[in-house]
This record gives structure tokens, sequence and C-alpha cells, in this order.
């Protein structure tokens, strides 16, 4: 197999950008950010969602038989889960009755969605954004190609594809750029949404539990 010359893979990389006209700078920049944003958010929700689901199996074993003292320890070893912050809110407003515990769950239910919703905003309008500057990259492309008309007629093609060209190339750089980021929005989203209602719907149960077995103590 022969060798990658990186020098004519550098000179097909600027070529195209030449082409493409200063359209297509801030569709790569914007391409390189949401990618960026994409990869920096699912290992972000990776991590949440181990935290926050993988050991809630564990949890309630221990919470079982040994106690809540022991659970929270064996918890506290993923602290950084969505379900951590939850039971901690029980745990530390439930001698305050259940209408304080149920406030503090909701406030830290709506401080983790908003933070978690931050990167997502990011990637959904960078997908937006990306079609937009393709459409003004055609607009460029084809004022270019009226222009070379009127001063040359239609007597040098060469000029016309030049227009032609920027207009296509931006065109298809908006949609290759707008189309994975629109997926991986989709898919980060389903996948935070997944953790939340996962969460939620365990520390429901563990503030069940918890003023079940106040009422048994009473």
């Amino acid at each position: 197999m022969a060798p990658v010359d990186q020098n004519s893979i550098l000179e097909a990389v600027f070529g195209i950008l030449f082409r493409g006209g200063w359209v297509l700078a801030p569709l790569f920049a914007l391409g390189w950010f949401g990618w960026f944003l994409m990869i920096e958010r699912y290992g972000y929700y990776f991590m949440l969602k181990g935290s926050s689901i993988n050991g809630l199996g564990g949890f309630w074993k221990t919470l079982q038989k040994s106690g809540e003292e022991a659970a929270f320890k064996k918890l506290e070893r993923r602290r950084f889960g969505y379900f951590y912050a939850l039971a901690s809110d029980i745990r530390n407003y439930k001698d305050q009755g259940p209408v304080a515990v149920r406030n503090a769950m909701e406030a830290t239910r709506h401080r983790i969605s908003v933070n978690l919703s931050k990167g997502l905003k990011t990637i959904s309008t960078c997908a937006a954004i990306a079609p937009l500057l393709g459409l003004l990259g055609t607009v460029s492309g084809m004022v270019h190609t009226f222009k070379s008309i009127q001063l040359f007629g239609f007597g040098n093609p060469v000029l016309m594809a030049d227009g032609i060209s920027e207009a296509l190339l931006t065109t298809q750089a908006g949609l290759l750029v707008a189309f994975p980021l629109m997926l991986a929005y989709n898919f980060l989203a389903s996948k935070v949404e997944k953790v939340e209602e996962i969460a939620w719907s365990e520390a429901l149960k563990y503030e069940s539990y918890v003023f079940e077995k106040k009422s048994e103590e009473k």
C-alpha cells in the first residue's frame, strides 16, 4: 500500500475551503465546536448514568440488610450521581417532614436538569445554524456566478463554475455538519431523560421507605 502524502491531503482540504468561499471557515469551526460538545456531553452523561443507576441495586440490598448508614457509605462511592443528590435531600430533611423533603428534592431536580440541558441546547443551536450558513454560502456563490456572467458573459465557463462550486459546496457542508449534530442531540436528550426518570422514581421509593419506617417507629 502506497504511503499517504500528507501534503497532498492538506492541499486537497485547502482547495475545498478555497472553492467553498468564506462561509466554509465558520462552518468548519462550528462543526468542530459541535463535535467537541457532543463528545464532552456524552462522556459526562455516561459517567452520570453509571453513578446514578448502576449502584442502586447494591444500595437497596445494603439498606435492607445493614441499614441507612451503611447504604449511604456505599452510595458515597458514586457521590456524583443524580440519585445520590436526591437521596441526600431525603436524609437531610426527613426530620422536617414530607413537605420540606419534597421541596428540597424538587429544587435539586430543577438545578440538575438545568445543568444537564446546557450543553444540549448549544448542540441543538449548532445543528440549526449550520444549514443557514450553508444557505448563505449558496446565495454568495450564485451572486458570484451572476457577476461573472455580467462581466464576461457566457463565454468563460470556468468563472461560472467557481461560483456554482461555492454554492454547492457550502450547501453540502451545512447539511453534513447539521445531520450528525441533530442525531447526537436527540440521542443525548433521550439518555438524559432516562437517567432523570430512573433516579427520580428510585428517590420517590426511598422517600416512601423513609417515612413508612418513621411511622412504624412512632
